[in-house]
């Protein structure tokens, strides 16, 4: 009895023993971890995590964190989420004692080129058909001067400026205007501070608030529309919900700073503020007519976010920016005495000039923003906005000039007076106002199929009253006070066709896209959108595709095909009625293929050298005519009356080692368009830029210095030339053939080093900035002033000198 149960015993602890084995092995096969955004390292509430092939799974809560249990000991695991790549997860060999971390990234990605600035994204794959993405972090480092979203984005493949200082820039081809700017999905018009100044501008976006911001240089999806060119997606971030921090700066041109924080434990904020002192600084400066100019600026904005719950919350954004700019040259020239004849007899010439002007210019924007976030499922995400955006701008340019000419007839010593006075008067009042409701709906029928869908609704006022002439009086006058005569002339330019614009109207737009993950290798993006545009009553269909193909985990296959709309914007219209006779809209197809490939030089994901060449063609149709004229400002005929193409290719290469990165991108361009009203034929669009080329590198020099080298090569844009040609006594322009001339090439080189000082719970930041270092003389274009007696002379608009400048940064 005694041995049997000893062995009933010994039985019955095997068993246990097992079914404890059994019961500890299922306990320790539980997957946790946490997902988040591949680009901004944020976690993604309401991902979805199952078992492949299994009805099992579950999703992440607010914070990204999931825990699943593999009871049925399945070999896979796919990890999705509404608008982003699904990731599959093999679970041989499954370390389940770790908790881990999955990033994904953007389905557009995956479809179109991307170039991401950023040493803190540990996922850099080869990945949007040319979206560029710069954390804000890099944008102090590119930018020249001031901190500049809009100028950053210069050093970038396909784009094109040749100005340091100015925030508009062209895109393969494409003009300054037909560029889409959003700001959280809310659409910008002119976000730009000092406007009036002819070499130099500023993006009115703080670039302590951006989270990142993407740049599409063609075949952007169907959610995109009204532009022909390419796309500014800038992402505003949320204040910080667990503490309160900030940043302050200061240098010789401006002061900014931001703070964010908690509002209570539903509610967080970020506000920040920038203030121009240019003005000051400018009147210490012995170059040129630059003391007498007074530029100054001001913007303030920020994000209030509150979460009614975790799967719903509400964003309300701002922006106020303010701009006053003032220049008054005051010019005197006495010219040297010379001899000639005057009605047949032997004279002696004396001359002198006076010129003085004015102007005044002011801009106010401002934007309000409200978007409701909601997660009406873990597969079905819903987006409301509103927005308002106002302009105003005011514009007023007075020049005058004196020019006295006496004339000492030798043998009958008779004296002849000549003077000659120009008046020209400019104004430009502009209102810009549009009310916008937009609504994203987004649903994930499975981990490999999901659609887009969205509509939008715009109401627009525009007025606008210009105008722009000369008036000349001229007078001959002899010794003999009696005989004296005199005429008036009044001539309206270019610029000044005195017709005011008084528009109110609306627009609507609807798109679909339908994303499909075919495999790991394939993705595809098939949609279309619909625009309707009341002023014109122009109705237009814009069907879209893209496609990215994985050769290898190195390689990367993508291409892109579309239409692209352009509604005219006030710039463009013949007239404010609404109207199919009305100026139409543009159209651009697009044609792109790329390839990237991919080459780790280490474990180190950070560790790498990257390859990318694209090859375009964009067929512009129904093209409004345009030419840059006075002002260095763009112009448009308002009729449809042009077509044209521009094609090319687009070089980069990227290399990321520990301590030192280093960019080079290259573009190629071709660019050209012909009127159908004429018979020029076909002549350079003057966005054609043959060549450019541009590098930054970056090195860590320990100890916390760092050493930032920038360089940019141009091609000059082409322009139309003018000769002077003498017409009874007074000169005049006559222009040459259109486009038939090339500035002179742009060339600069920028500096900078840094050194952080790191405290336990705050940072100090000290820079200095040199801009053009070898003093490089850059046109940018050519001013033709006004006719008088002498014969007048081409004068070159230069862009700035070398510019050095300082500051100081401190983050708390």
């Amino acid at each position: 009895m005694l041995r049997k149960n000893i062995f009933t015993y010994i039985i019955s602890c095997f068993i246990l023993s097992g079914i404890t084995s059994v019961s500890s092995q299922e306990n320790n096969k539980i997957i946790t971890g946490k997902i988040i955004d591949g680009q901004t390292l944020s976690p993604l509430p309401f991902a979805n995590v199952a078992f492949t092939d299994l009805d099992i799974g579950t999703s992440t809560g607010i914070d990204g964190n999931f825990s699943l249990k593999n009871s049925s000991d399945a070999n896979s695991l796919i990890i999705s989420y509404v608008g982003y790549k699904s990731l599959a997860v093999d679970l041989i060999n499954f370390n389940y004692n770790e908790e881990h971390v999955f990033s994904l990234l953007p389905i557009n990605i995956y479809l179109q080129e991307i170039t991401i600035y950023s040493s803190t994204n540990k996922q850099l794959e080869p990945t949007e058909i040319s979206e560029l993405s710069i954390q804000s972090e890099r944008i102090r480092e590119l930018s020249a001067g001031i901190p500049d979203i809009l100028r950053s984005v210069q050093y970038l493949p396909g784009i094109s400026a040749n100005n340091e200082f100015n925030t508009d820039f062209n895109v393969r081809g494409g003009n300054q205007d037909e560029n889409l700017i959003l700001v959280n999905g809310a659409k910008v018009y002119e976000p730009f501070h000092l406007k009036e100044a002819v070499n130099a501008s500023v993006g009115i976006f703080n670039v302590d608030l951006i989270q990142k911001a993407d740049l599409i240089t063609g075949g952007f999806s169907a959610r995109y529309g009204d532009r022909m060119s390419s796309v500014l997606n800038i992402q505003y971030r949320e204040g910080n919900k667990e503490k309160y921090s900030g940043a302050a700066s200061i240098s010789l041109a401006y002061l900014d700073g931001y703070a964010e924080g908690p509002i209570s434990d539903k509610s967080s904020f970020i506000f920040g503020f920038r203030k121009s002192y240019i003005e000051y600084l400018l009147s210490l400066v012995d170059y040129e007519d630059i003391s007498t100019m007074k530029p100054a600026f001001y913007d303030v904005q920020g994000v209030v976010t509150h979460n009614f719950s975790p799967s719903n919350k509400i964003l309300f954004e701002f922006i106020h920016a303010g701009d006053n700019f003032r220049y008054l040259p005051d010019r005197q020239n006495f010219y040297t005495p010379y001899s000639g004849t005057f009605l047949g007899q032997d004279a002696q010439f004396k001359s002198s000039k006076v010129e003085n002007e004015d102007y005044n210019s002011s801009y106010y924007s401002n934007l309000f923003d409200i978007q409701s976030i909601n997660a009406l499922s873990s597969k079905a995400f819903l987006n409301l906005e509103i927005s308002y955006y106002k302009q105003l701008d005011d514009e007023y340019k007075l020049y005058l000039r004196d020019e006295n000419q006496k004339i000492n007839v030798i043998e009958s010593q008779l004296n002849y007076y000549n003077t000659l006075q120009t008046k020209r008067l400019t104004y430009d009042t502009l209102n810009i106002e549009t009310i916008e409701l937009k609504t994203d709906f987004a649903y994930q029928f499975t981990p490999a199929y999901e659609i887009d869908l969205g509509a939008g609704f715009q109401e627009i006022t525009y007025d606008q009253i210009k105008d722009d002439f000369y008036t000349f009086i001229r007078t001959d006058n002899y010794d003999d006070p009696t005989v004296e005569n005199g005429d008036t002339i009044i001539v309206r330019t270019e610029f000044g066709d005195g017709d005011p614009v008084n528009i109110k109207t609306y627009k609507y737009n609807a798109y679909l896209e339908n994303i499909l993950q075919l495999s790991d290798k394939l993705t595809f993006n098939v949609g279309g959108r619909i625009d309707y545009f009341d002023l014109n009553k122009d109705f237009t269909f814009s069907p879209r595709i893209s496609a990215g193909y994985n050769l290898s985990s190195e390689t990367t296959i993508r291409a892109a095909w579309g239409y692209y709309y352009q509604s005219p914007i006030y710039r463009q219209l013949k007239y404010s009625a609404a109207s199919d006779s009305n100026t139409q809209s543009q159209m651009a197809i697009h044609y792109i293929l790329g390839l990237e490939h991919l080459i780790s030089l280490s474990d180190l994901q950070n560790s790498f050298l990257k390859f990318k060449i694209e090859a375009y063609y964009k067929d512009y149709r129904n093209l409004i005519s345009s030419w840059f004229g006075i002002f260095n400002k763009l112009f448009y005929t308002g009729y449809n009356d042009a077509s044209g193409y521009s094609e090319g290719v687009d070089l980069y290469a990227v290399l990321n080692i520990p301590n030192f990165y280093c960019s080079i991108s290259y573009g190629l361009l071709f660019a050209k368009e012909k009127r159908i009203t004429d018979d020029i034929g076909e002549y350079p669009r003057y966005t054609d830029q043959r060549h450019s080329l541009s590098f930054i590198t970056r090195t860590d020099l320990g100890a916390n210095w760092n050493f930032i080298l920038k360089g940019a090569y141009g091609s000059g844009f082409p322009y139309t030339p003018r000769t002077a040609e003498n017409n009874n006594g007074t000169w005049e322009w006559k222009s040459g053939s259109i486009h038939s001339a090339y500035l002179p090439a742009y060339r600069r080189i920028d500096v900078r080093i840094s050194k952080d000082f790191i405290y336990s719970n705050s940072s100090l930041n000290l820079f200095v900035d040199v801009s053009n270092v070898f003093n490089f003389k850059n046109v940018q274009y050519y001013e033709y002033k006004a006719p008088g007696f002498s014969k007048p002379v081409t004068e070159e608009i230069h862009l700035w000198p070398i510019l050095p400048s300082l500051g100081i940064r401190y983050n708390f």
